[in-house]
């Protein structure tokens, strides 16, 4: 597992991770604090990541999602962290 990990962690360098918390529309959905804690994502020093409240039912905060990830994208294009 930790193989696993650490090729993860290659292959991906510089890219944008974007979580999409689907279902915020319903009663007990976990904010986006939770699903940062859950996730861990403050290991992920040096790298770019956004959780973007959404609910595909209704559609809220997808395009928002997305246009985090162009921005975040462009911004970086022609730059290394």
């Amino acid at each position: 597992m930790i193989w696993c990990l650490t090729l993860f962690f290659f292959y991906t360098q510089g890219a944008s991770l974007l979580v999409l918390a689907n279902k915020q529309d319903l009663k007990g959905a976990l904010s986006c604090e939770e699903i940062q804690k859950v996730l861990n994502l403050d290991v992920l020093e040096k790298r770019h990541w956004h959780i973007r409240p959404c609910s595909a039912v209704t559609g809220m905060g997808l395009a928002e999602g997305i246009a985090w990830l162009v921005e975040d994208i462009q911004s970086r294009i022609y730059m290394f962290d």
